[in-house]
């Protein structure tokens, strides 16, 4: 049963950061795949300075420009696109992504994926525009088109499916513990490379990586009968360690974790003492606000808000549980959290890219909630990068000097308001 926590909906606009990002992670994880963007030169030029960093990486994305000529055409001719990207990536797997442009065009894009599609080279439709879907939630349509090619499991096997993206060594680390507890492991979605999907079916247990997957997960349960781990997302000591007890609990074993995750507060207490008592403002745009604000209590700081674009009552569940009396919104009012955060003067705000720069020129210490994304912070692996996520930003305003009118900049809050170089994951 869902618990009985209160969360305001504002319907706030959105201030949320382009969904076609997504493929800055998703390209590097799905290793034979091509993302292929029907966008404007608006959303080449977002990729190109969003992803500039991997320009040495021969990334396997490219937007597919409309112009004039476009517009009176309700399906584009991208037939020597395909053969292009074929000849020279050789994907076994095309997404082909909707942008906010075409999406207003009314261009049918399912129609045109499919006839694009060859049983050799599936091109899969992948709904991403930014006036639907939110800077993370473009994963999950991704997720969704790939589950029709996950084979059928049978019932009798019973096995772990990992739900969402994280890098090769997190996901190494995932597939070890699993080991070491006596879990058997199918495998993650997405995987490694398009034709070793894991098989899922009505024996198959999911366990959610990434608070942001709930249409996945709804489909898997609803068209594969497959189980749905509801718990804490691995997210610090306390997620990490309620993670892996209750996915053990769906297999019929009973692990007691208390230890490990006293190791693990130990092992980031200096981090928890900076953190002890800091009042935190949660104003961004990446879903996976959630486990982070239960993350930052249980480390001792004041979670003052918790605001996110979208609360899922089934999915997000056990973190609802653990954030009972925090301030929670869902698609927040941007002018309104303005007038509290002025009032309530946190230590650190985390917001998106786009209002952070607002938020800085106001003197407030302010984190793209965007890095986290990128980051890898999940598991027993990831609990001392996620703690120093917060802690760096902390320590950098604290060695500003007040009177420079610079500092602010000089101290590298930008182009990343940590002053890090964001290794994408």
């Amino acid at each position: 049963m869902a618990p009985k926590v209160q969360f305001i909906r504002e319907d706030g606009l959105y201030h949320s950061f382009c969904g076609l990002v997504s493929v800055g992670w998703l390209y590097q994880k799905i290793k034979d795949s091509f993302f292929l963007i029907l966008g404007t030169h608006t959303c080449a030029h977002l990729l190109q300075n969003t992803l500039g960093v991997m320009i040495f990486a021969r990334p396997r994305f490219a937007v597919s420009l409309l112009e004039e000529a476009d517009l009176s055409s309700s399906a584009p001719s991208l037939e020597s696109q395909i053969a292009e990207i074929r000849a020279e990536h050789k994907p076994s797997v095309i997404f082909l992504l909707s942008s906010c442009t075409p999406e207003v065009m009314k261009v049918e894009f399912e129609g045109l994926a499919h006839s694009l599609s060859t049983p050799e080279l599936p091109v899969l439709f992948v709904p991403a525009s930014g006036l639907d879907y939110t800077f993370a939630q473009s994963e999950d349509s991704v997720l969704q088109a790939l589950i029709p090619f996950c084979p059928v499991a049978p019932p009798e096997d019973k096995r772990l499916v990992f739900l969402g993206s994280v890098n090769d060594a997190i996901a190494e680390d995932f597939a070890l513990e699993a080991a070491r507890l006596g879990i058997p492991v199918a495998g993650f979605l997405p995987a490694a490379h398009f034709h070793e999907l894991p098989p899922i079916g009505p024996g198959t247990i999911i366990a959610p990586l990434q608070p942001y997957l709930a249409k996945t997960a709804t489909q898997l349960r609803n068209e594969r009968d497959a189980t749905i781990v509801t718990t804490l997302f691995p997210f610090g000591p306390d997620g990490t360690r309620r993670f892996w007890e209750d996915v053990a609990l769906a297999f019929d074993i009973k692990v007691d974790l208390s230890e490990r995750e006293a190791a693990a507060w130990q092992r980031i207490s200096e981090h928890t003492a900076l953190l002890r008592g800091k009042k935190i403002f949660f104003a961004s745009d990446i879903l996976m606000e959630l486990p982070l604000a239960r993350f930052l209590r249980n480390a001792g700081a004041e979670v003052l808000e918790c605001s996110t674009p979208y609360i899922n009552r089934r999915f997000h569940a056990a973190e609802l549980e653990q954030l009972n009396g925090i301030r929670l919104v869902e698609q927040a009012n941007f002018d309104r959290q303005l007038r509290d955060i002025a009032e309530q003067q946190p230590d650190l705000v985390i917001s998106n890219m786009i209002t952070s720069n607002p938020l800085i020129g106001r003197g407030i210490v302010a984190k793209w909630g965007t890095e986290f994304c990128f980051m890898p912070v999940h598991g027993w692996s990831g609990v001392n990068t996620l703690a120093q996520m917060f802690t760096r930003a902390l320590r950098r305003h604290a060695r500003l000097d007040p009177l420079g009118s610079d500092a602010i900049w000089t101290a590298g809050l930008m182009p990343s308001a940590s002053g890090d170089v964001i290794p994408l994951r």
